[in-house]
Order: structure tokens, then sequence, then C-alpha cells
């Protein structure tokens, strides 16, 4: 990597005082800003000395500190000139809010009012790199996998099929007027002795977009056959990540389904769903190479599939018949949570009874996702070879304010390891069970040492970016 402006953000380079406090306008900030995460205290502050990383293991991180630390240590951490410019440049137009009414029509002409915004600014010629960046063009063309059809000619892949079906159940919420909603879920845990079950589903048949339960007095049951429908007591539900864990209670055995890793883009998959008469619906398609961050939501994966049933909460099954994803939304591809993720959710709420996910005001994509004839030119231009594109950047943000445009490609310093969106909700996870376990209040950040390129400019500066935690249900700018 060429080297960059000031290098290391926390020494070297020429020293100006830091950005006031209180500083009114945008695009202005003091690292020390604290901002409110949660709506609930954590506990007492106490310094952090170690972090987790997206393994689970214990160890000190060069481009990870707690912001506490900081403060601690001299108070304000004087910024670099290259730091101030970047915090200087002009801020792009401001989107249209997004609609209240949240109907698909709405929101479809919301998207269109956004293109044709950042369509009419300013960015030079059309096929630049910036434009192509700052745009969201350029990514890499996907089409339909065939080969995946190709598993029910097997034997042995119809008996794989039949075999995690045995796993996957109808859940429904019936609400105080009748209305009954439905949903389908997997059997991930089965307690032979207790003779209890855990069944893992999506969160959207008892939670609202905002993350507030739908109704208190809503009744949740699952449907372990056609015939035989028992209640359900939801452990918790996260809107953020768009899960629910349910338990029950059964007279005879069941058999949980077998928890894989994360999916592989272009790998071929099986999407597994229940009707409301508790018909078995298998689809067949791929993980497509294909980012859309949807309000924070970085850490969505994709498949492409054709299924008549539009429905949430279904397994994404390998071809090994490991659960690996599970459906949480239709935008309009079935956006997918990896199974890796679902595990430290549950790990996390299992030790703390509470699921804190990382707030960082930003939408991003991978730079492994563009064109190869993109990635061939940022890296012969830039020597960029992977890092994280700035598709949006939330208004009034920490991010923003430290100089973040949209159209920047960032590095995370001595993190190089972490080169997908996936990978990176991983780690901020990890980081997000050590808030918890160190009861930080809700002021304190972790800082995530980062190298900012410009690409319109050919600069590329190092910074900090104060990264927060929410253990709220959801955190939406809009």
């Amino acid at each position: 990597m060429k080297p960059a402006a000031g290098d290391d953000p926390d020494s070297g380079g020429t020293r100006t005082p830091a950005l006031p406090t209180g500083e009114e306008s945008r695009g202005s900030l003091t690292h020390s800003e604290g901002i409110m995460l949660a709506e609930e205290e954590t506990g007492p502050t106490e310094e952090a000395q170690s972090v987790g990383d997206s393994q689970g293991k214990r160890r000190r991180l060069e481009g990870v500190s707690v912001g506490k630390e900081r403060a601690a240590e001299g108070g304000e951490r004087m910024l670099t000139a290259e730091e101030v410019a970047l915090a200087a440049r002009p801020l792009p137009p401001q989107d249209p809010p997004y609609p209240e009414s949240g109907t698909l029509s709405d929101v479809v002409a919301w998207m269109d009012a956004k293109d044709a915004l950042h369509d009419n600014n300013d960015l030079g010629d059309e096929d630049s790199l910036c434009n192509i960046l700052a745009l969201r063009k350029g990514r890499v063309r996907v089409t339909k996998s065939v080969g995946s059809a190709a598993i029910m000619e097997s034997m042995d892949g119809r008996d794989m099929i039949v075999n995690v079906a045995r796993s996957v159940v109808n859940v429904s919420a019936t609400e105080p007027d009748g209305e009954v909603l439905y949903s389908t879920g997997i059997i991930i845990e089965y307690d032979e002795v207790g003779k209890r079950a855990k069944i893992l589903s999506s969160s959207s048949i008892m939670c609202t977009k905002e993350g507030k339960l739908r109704n208190p007095n809503q009744k949740v049951s699952v449907h372990l056959s056609k015939d035989t429908v028992v209640d359900a007591r939801v452990i918790f539900f996260n809107s953020h990540y768009g899960i629910s864990l349910l338990e029950i209670s059964a007279v005879f055995s069941l058999v949980p389904a077998s928890l894989g890793s994360a999916p592989c883009y272009g790998h071929n998959v099986s999407v597994l769903d229940r009707e409301v008469d508790y018909t078995l619906v298998v689809s067949y398609g791929s993980i497509q190479c294909l980012e859309y961050p949807f309000f924070e939501r970085n850490h969505y994966m994709f498949a492409s599939y054709f299924s008549h049933l539009i429905c949430t909460g279904g397994p994404v099954i390998n071809s090994s018949g490991e659960v690996i994803g599970l459906v949480v939304k239709h935008i309009p591809q079935a956006a997918i949570v990896s199974t890796s993720l679902v595990r430290k959710c549950i790990q996390m709420w299992n030790q703390f009874g509470r699921i804190a996910h990382p707030i960082h005001h930003l939408e991003l994509t991978t730079v492994r996702m563009l064109e190869m004839v993109y990635r061939d030119e940022l890296w012969a231009r830039h020597d960029i070879s992977s890092g994280f594109i700035v598709a949006e950047v939330c208004p009034d943000s920490t991010a923003e304010k430290i100089g973040i445009r949209r159209g920047d490609v960032i590095e995370l310093i001595d993190l190089d390891h972490i080169s997908t969106v996936v990978e990176l909700e991983e780690f901020l996870l990890g980081l997000a069970s050590d808030f918890l376990e160190k009861k930080l209040d809700l002021s304190s950040t972790v800082d995530i040492k980062i190298r900012v390129h410009d690409i319109r400019a050919k600069t590329s500066v190092c910074t900090i970016l104060p990264m927060g935690f929410s253990d709220a249900a959801v955190r939406s700018y809009y």
C-alpha cells in the first residue's frame, strides 16, 4: 500500500487543534463527543483491556481502542491537518426523507428520487471511477444458477432435503383481533430429557419495522405438523438482524437441524419453506455476488431463486444439508442473515440477556464486488485491492463529521483479513460482545483506525472512526 498522508492518526504529521466542541455546523466534530446509542444504561464504566475478534478470541488489536482510554490519556485527540481537511470536504446533496407510509409504491418513488438527485450531481465524466463508486455502479453482473437444480436429480440430494425438512416448522402469530401472520422456522436445539426445543425464525411476524412488539397480547405458536400446534415462548426477537428465538415443549422427540458456517458467494443453495397448510416448498438457487445495504443492514447476503411463496424464516441450506443462513426479508431479492451472525447473537443473548449491534451510520459495499474492470482500475490508479465503498452516510452522523463521503473507499488499518460485509459484521459483533462484557456506559465508543481514500482527489487520509453500539432492537436514521 502506498503511504498515505498522516499514516498514523495517533502520531506524527502536522498537529492542529481539535475541532471545537459543540460546533453546530455539519462537517465538524470533536472525537470526545459521546453518542447516545441505546435506550437503557448498561452499567458502570470499566476500561476495556482487550477486544473480541471475529473468531471470539481475546487479544489486543492495533487498529482498535476504546474511546474512554484515549480520554483518560489526555482528553481530546489532536487532529492532523489532513484529518481537518478531510472533514472540511463539501457535503453531497441531501436525500429526500424516507416516506412515512412505508408502502411499496412510495418507497420505489423515494428510491427513484434519490437516484435522480445523485445522477444530476456533477461528478465529472460519467464513466469515471469516482462516478462509478458514488452512484453504486460497477457491481458484478448476476446470473441465475442453473446447476443448483441438479440437486433434485440425485437420490442423495432428495434424501438430504427430506432430512432437513424434518426440522422445518411453521410459526404463527395471532393478533387479538384474530388476524394470523405466518413465517417459517427451523428447530436448532432439542433437549431430550426436558422435552424442550428452540426454534429459530424471522422477527417480522412479531415486531414492527421500528423494532417494537406488534401487540403484547399476541399469541405465538409453532406448528409441528398439520395437526400438531403448540404454544411458544418468545426468548428474544431482534429486528435489526431480523431474527427471533422461540422455545416450545414437545411430548415427542424432535430433530434439530445442523448449523453450518457462513454462506459462500456463488455457491448453490436450497431454501425450505412451509405453506400455511404445512406443505413443504423447496426452492433452488445460489448466493449472489450482490450487496444492497439497506438502512444500515450491511450484513445482508442475497439468494437468487424463484418461489411462488414469499415467506421469511426459511432456512438456507448448502449441499451438505447444513443451515447456513435464514431468509429475513425480500427487497425484492431474498435477503439472508448468515448463520455465523445468528450464532453470535444467540451467544450474546445467552451471556448478557441482550444483543448489541454496531452503530456507524454507514451503508457499505465491498471492493471485491466491483466489476473486474473497475477493480483493476482501482488497483492500478490508487493501489487499492480491498476495502469498503461508502454507498451512503447518515446526515449529521459522526462518520459524516469526520469527513467520510459517499463514493469514498475505506480500509481498516491492521485488519486486512476483513474483506466482506459479513466478515466486518462478525468482527463488529465481537466488539459489541466485549462492550457488554465490560459494562461500558452508553457514551463510550470503540475507536477503529481507518484509511479514507478520496478517489476524485486521489488522496488518502488515516483517521479514527468512533464506533458505538446499541442494544435497542433497531436503530434507523429514517
